[in-house]
């Protein structure tokens, strides 16, 4: 079936952008004679054992023959960057972490555009920009939904993929009822951050592009019935009815990417970025793994998958190598692979819709990107939600709460943790709005 574009899908909200490259391109091809050494730091160590960083590099330098790049990557990403980021030192070219406050952007990244212009070539520019500046372009663009085995379902006679809560919850007692050995969902406990993707599919799940920003005024967004409440009940009762691992508190990120390929687990709630992942887990069963939104339909009869912006680039703004460091940058998000090879779409308006997407795509199901806060409150949501130390999209310790209590673990209700987060997010709107 021939790709759909990007430009061609409905995306609500804000569309993106695109990076203009620095100094005078025909000068830098041609070179001038000195070799100029950047670094860049990134999070993916299995492109440094692979050997695919230096396949990038070398494609890299047949166009920049004269900046050799020196690759540092890093496991424990998002904890080591920012310890790095005490000092000068942390390389020219990284991964933005996911929690600098925007205001802060400036004190650690060099600006690389007024957002407007950017955001006429480029997706996802949103989480990156602070009062009109982009600091930072989306190494690529990620759907959060379901990655799915397919044949689980077929196996269990189940031909239609769910769209309500009710009978995606029902589909998977029915999959464990055909086959016991198999885990309906695997909820990835014990990693942590993988039960972020359950905060990440808010937006998609109620079809509102301005879903983030309605909650900052919103005193009770865990009510039930509302967006937030359904998606965590979600997993409460796919936990309290044993439909995940046996003990999820010994759940294994790497071994779960082996046992969905091999069809021992049905879904996980994760980005598209995973789907190669997994399918190269086990080549000879790729074509069983594909990607779906969240069992849920928007008011209007919809389908949507939200996307949004995996790591970004950013240039230390301390850097030496500034010029050097932007046309790495622009050639990673340009004109390299790295959205395609990584599951990913292209920040790049108009990129082909990836292989990954194409099941959801035949479905009729629609992309959806937030649109960006008002002026003036780009940090809003992010204090809101620190305040209340709930760690929606950030952290891992409620999500892991809520299973506790589903499986016993703990003495709690689903309804009394509701009631806690609607108090601490009432509070924190207050405390923030002081």
């Amino acid at each position: 079936m021939k790709k759909k574009m990007l430009g061609s899908l409905v995306i609500l909200g804000a569309t993106g952008l695109i990076l203009g490259a620095c100094g005078n391109q025909k000068e830098a091809d041609k070179g001038n004679g000195k070799t100029e050494t950047i670094t860049f730091i990134n999070h993916k160590t299995d492109w440094e054992t692979n050997g695919k960083w230096d396949e990038y590099m070398a494609e890299f330098n047949k166009k920049y023959p004269d900046i050799k790049v020196e690759i540092q990557t890093i496991t424990d990403y998002a904890g080591q960057i920012k310890t790095r980021m005490n000092s000068e030192e942390y390389g020219d070219l990284l991964m933005i972490p996911g929690d600098i406050k925007p205001e802060d952007y400036g004190n650690f990244f060099e600006p690389l555009g007024k957002k407007d212009e950017l955001g006429e070539k480029y997706l996802g520019l949103n989480d990156r920009s602070y009062d009109g500046t982009s600091y930072g372009i989306p190494s690529q663009m990620n759907a959060t939904g379901l990655v799915v085995n397919q044949k689980v379902f077929e196996d269990a006679g189940i031909t239609e993929f769910p769209q309500t809560p009710e009978d995606f919850i029902s589909a998977l007692k029915t999959v464990k009822e055909k086959n016991a050995e198999v885990t309906p969902l695997y909820t990835n406990y014990a990693a942590g951050w993988t039960l972020s993707n359950w905060d990440f599919v808010r937006s998609g799940a109620a079809g509102n592009p301005d879903f983030t920003n309605e909650m900052t005024t919103d005193t009770a967004p865990f009510d039930s019935g509302k967006t937030m409440n359904t998606i965590y009940n979600t997993l409460y009762e796919v936990s309290k009815q044993k439909l995940i691992e046996a003990d999820p508190t010994t759940s294994d990120w790497e071994q779960s990417k082996v046992d969905m390929a091999n069809g021992k687990i049905g879904v996980m709630v994760l980005g598209s970025w995973a789907v190669p992942q997994i399918k190269e887990a086990v080549a000879e069963n790729a074509e069983d793994i594909a990607f779906q939104p969240f069992p849920m339909t928007a008011p209007d009869g919809k389908q949507y998958l939200p996307i949004g912006g995996d790591y970004n680039y950013g240039i230390n703004v301390h850097s030496k190598h500034k010029e050097a460091a932007r046309k790495l940058l622009d050639w990673l998000v340009n004109e390299s692979d790295y959205a395609e090879d990584n599951g990913g779409l292209s920040a790049k308006v108009g990129a082909d819709y990836p292989e990954s997407l194409q099941v959801a795509q035949e479905a009729g199901v629609e992309l959806l990107e937030e649109n960006p806060a008002p002026a003036g409150k780009e940090s809003l949501f992010s204090a809101i939600n620190d305040q209340a130390e709930l760690g929606i999209g950030t952290t891992d310790a409620e999500k892991q709460r809520i299973i506790d209590a589903a499986v016993g673990n703990s003495n709690e209700t689903f309804d009394a943790i509701m009631k806690d987060f609607n108090t601490r997010w009432a509070d924190a709107m207050k405390t923030v709005g002081e």
